[in-house]
This record gives C-alpha cells, sequence and structure tokens, in this order.
C-alpha cells in the first residue's frame, strides 16, 4: 500500500479582526473590531491601504458592502480610529472626544427608527467610508448610552481592544493564556536578574 505524503492544511489569511471573547456584546464586536485595526506587534496596520482596509472591513461586524475605498477614505478611517484609541485611553479627558467630534462632523447622519421601537443612525449620503464611520458611531453611541464604553480596555501588553466582563472590570489582558503569561514571564525574569 503507497502512502500519499500527509499535507498540512494552509492557515486563512490573517486579515480580519483578532477573534472574540464568548462575553462580547454582539452589538459592540464592529466597534472592537474597527479599533484593532492598528498595527501591532502580531498585526499588520489594516488601513494602510484601501485594498487592505477593504479586506479587513469585510471580515468585520460593520456591514461593510464591499464598495472601493479612496485613500482618503482609508485617512478618515485611521484618523476615526486613532482619535477613539485615544478616547478609549485618557476616558476622562476631553480633548480626544474633540479630535473625535471634529472627524464625525464630516459625516451627514440622520435617525433611522423602527417598529419595536428601535433606534439607529444612519450615514445621509452613500460614500462607503460614511457609511463605515456611522456604523463605528452607533456602536460608540450603544456603549456609552448603556455604560458599556468603560467595559472596553486595550491589553496592557499588545493593545488589542477587548471587552471587560469581570466582575471587577480590572482585566489588563487580552488574554491571560498569552499577554498576561509573557507580561507575568517577563516581570519574574526582571525580578530574579535585579536580585
Amino acid at each position: 500500500m503507497i502512502m500519499s505524503p500527509v499535507r498540512p492544511k494552509s492557515a486563512p489569511p490573517d486579515d480580519g479582526p483578532p477573534a472574540h471573547d464568548d462575553g462580547t456584546p454582539a452589538d459592540l464586536r464592529g466597534l472592537i473590531d474597527f479599533l484593532n485595526s492598528r498595527a501591532s506587534a502580531k498585526r499588520p496596520e489594516r488601513f494602510d491601504t484601501p485594498d487592505h482596509a477593504a479586506r479587513f472591513l469585510s471580515l468585520c461586524d460593520l456591514h461593510y458592502d464591499n464598495r472601493p475605498l479612496s485613500t482618503a477614505d482609508t485617512r478618515r478611517l485611521q484618523r476615526l480610529r486613532d482619535a477613539l484609541m485615544n478616547a478609549l485611553n485618557h476616558q476622562p479627558d476631553d480633548g480626544p472626544w474633540a479630535a473625535v467630534n471634529a472627524i464625525t462632523a464630516t459625516v451627514p447622519v440622520h435617525l433611522h427608527t423602527a417598529a419595536g421601537p428601535t433606534v439607529g443612525l444612519r450615514a445621509a449620503r452613500d460614500n462607503p467610508a460614511d457609511v463605515i464611520i456611522v456604523g463605528v458611531l452607533d456602536q460608540v453611541l450603544r456603549a456609552t448610552a448603556t455604560g458599556r464604553w468603560d467595559r472596553l480596555g486595550a491589553c496592557a501588553r499588545c493593545q488589542r481592544v477587548f471587552y471587560d466582563n469581570t466582575r471587577s472590570h480590572t482585566r489588563r489582558w487580552c488574554s491571560y493564556a498569552t499577554c498576561g503569561n509573557r507580561a507575568n514571564v517577563s516581570n519574574y525574569r526582571n525580578r530574579i536578574r535585579s536580585t
């Protein structure tokens, strides 16, 4: 009997956002995906080109319809993401929110209501970047209105954004198994070296 060699399955390209924890609310996943588009030691910048941004956004929970983005659109998305990250990292400060307001002032929005009643924000223009920005803003609105914005955190090691569903609201790492463990090992080694 001739056995053919076993070929390992190739891993899918890592174009999308990191996986969410089980406790991450579904209505905030798009916002968290959007914030996790930044470059880190583990991930490349997702908004460096319009094609990379479109590929990333198509895998996010933001209802992106795969229309082409321009370079200007990609820069607007990057500025909004960076302003929101600054606001997340400096929550009591008004300065970062002024930057968010400056970016969002360029996007015409209307309030959409439906039976239920449900209320949400919709882009008034058909520009794909406007649609994404309004989708992110709708999730920011929901997060702040329900007191869940304070539950968003950035990993102390890799800066990945996560939803802190711990009772004490003191989660520091995106994953204790990776970043938390590495930080603890590094701290232990530093303590051993200094003694």
